[in-house]
């Protein structure tokens, strides 16, 4: 089995549906949080529509209580399972946009805006899978579902409420990385550090999420604007910003480059760049501890930095910082390996900070590794398609630093859509940044990919 042509004659309807889940801005919101809408009323909507798109093209679906939904395909005992995620993470600033997020538009094949990779377009290419499979009829040895998590983006609470309440699948995909496979991703510890400070920044704000290296940060400190050193500073950092003086104090404006968080070292965090900044230019003391404890993408600054035998190294990144009458919030995210455990890295990290910083730290995370057997059938039937669509026999399976639902249940793995024989074109962006593109081709091959996938593991052979 191919599927590709399949997959093909549906290229519109995908488009069509992947739109009407983009223009959702399915940003978790505890604000408006509430009876069947427990991560806030968009995030209800991109469920129910999803929902309503499984419903009109004849499947049975379920809303499990708001934290998830079901697409499912059988009425057998047992299922394989795909899953993919509604909510996005925050759309940044929209000045760093050159399409509008939330509409989709269409260029030279790919499809523009936030959740267009990330992880609507590939939910929907791998719905579509299972409408092609039930427009053959193939007779089932397994149902399929197609369950859609509500905050993969933050702390996978929905689709953790799903494994508790339903009949979990015995083995599945997830459309959330890349091809060929993912058989290992690192464990993610997010954790808060928080307290009074002693600095003259009397204001800051930067970042608004864990999982993203900061963009931009802005400050107000109540001391003489230093712009000839500012403007130094820039030049020799090879970074842009800005700074002008009023009544509130001195105003500074660097500008970074947001990244995935389990790449940290592919970005410019813009709150690291200011604290060494405030620090070296106003010999401002908790600012140069910061700036030093900070500024590693390994941990280094911590004491935790460490090299994994399958995984690599353990990352480190800054994702959120405000400076607010005395008070700081700082969110911290490690991607780690195998050998390393979430309360060690904690428990040391919670030290440094009180003992250079005097500030406190709390847990808001920790998922677990996931380390799968990379000669499972589950993995050697992945590979196999991947092989047959793209013609790549090269690529191994992969270790990843980002965080996948595949570590949520037993015999799960991520893989696709993207192709690692298909590079982008520069002016398309990747996850979490501005500019997020999805190329059409690849959303048809992959699709392909995961109808052939859930034909091995769900259908009964001629």
């Amino acid at each position: 089995m191919k599927f590709l042509e399949d997959a093909r004659r549906y290229e519109k309807d995908m488009i069509e549906d992947i739109r009407s889940l983009m223009a959702i801005e399915s940003v978790r919101d505890d604000a408006n949080a509430g009876p069947g809408q427990p991560f806030g009323p968009n995030i209800r909507k991109a469920l129910e529509t999803m929902l309503e798109i499984g419903k009109r093209d004849g499947f049975k679906v379920k809303n499990v209580d708001g934290y998830a939904g079901v697409v499912q395909y059988g009425d057998l005992e047992e299922s394989v399972g795909v899953l993919g995620h509604l909510d996005v993470v925050p759309l940044g600033d929209l000045a760093d946009w050159h399409f509008d997020p939330l509409k989709g538009e269409i260029k030279d094949g790919f499809i523009m805006g936030r959740g267009s990779a990330d992880d609507k377009g590939p939910a929907i290419a791998a719905y579509y899978a299972l409408r092609i499979l039930k427009d053959h009829g193939f007779k089932l040895k397994h149902n399929i579902q197609c369950i859609f998590g509500t905050d993969e983006e933050t702390t996978s609470a929905g689709v953790l409420y799903y494994k508790e309440h339903e009949k979990n699948p015995i083995m599945g995909i997830v459309p959330d990385a890349d091809f060929p496979c993912i058989y290992a991703e690192k464990g993610i510890l997010d954790f808060r550090v928080y307290g009074k400070v002693n600095t003259c920044i009397q204001e800051m704000k930067a970042g608004n999420a864990y999982n993203v290296v900061i963009g931009k940060a802005d400050v107000i400190v109540n001391r003489s604007l230093e712009k000839e050193y500012f403007e130094k500073f820039l030049l020799s950092q090879h970074i842009t910003g800005s700074c002008y003086e009023d009544e509130k104090g001195s105003h500074y404006h660097i500008d970074g480059k947001p990244f995935h968080a389990s790449k940290p070292y592919h970005g410019v965090n813009a709150a690291v760049k200011m604290f060494q900044f405030i620090g070296s230019c106003y010999q401002d003391e908790f600012s140069l501890k910061a700036s030093h404890i900070l500024a590693d993408h390994y941990g280094e600054g911590f004491g935790v930095d460490f090299n994994g035998a399958y995984m690599g190294p353990l990352t480190f990144n800054l994702g959120k910082v405000t400076i607010h009458q005395g008070e700081i919030d700082m969110f911290c995210d490690y991607r780690y390996p195998n050998e390393c455990t979430g309360s060690e890295l904690f428990a040391q990290s919670a030290k440094v900070v009180r003992e250079q910083l005097g500030l406190e730290a709390e847990i808001f995370d920790d998922s677990k590794w996931l380390l799968s057997d990379p000669n499972s059938e589950l993995v050697k039937t992945v590979m196999k398609h991947y092989r047959e669509m793209s013609g790549d026999t090269y690529t191994p399976a992969l270790s990843i630093g980002g965080g996948t639902y595949a570590r949520t249940f037993e015999n799960f793995v991520a893989c696709g859509p993207v192709f690692p024989n298909r590079p982008y074109p520069s002016w398309v962006a990747g996850e979490h940044e501005a500019d997020e593109g999805f190329e059409i081709e690849t959303m048809l091959r992959a699709c392909a990919v995961y109808a052939n996938i859930l034909y091995d593991l769900a259908c009964e052979k001629d």
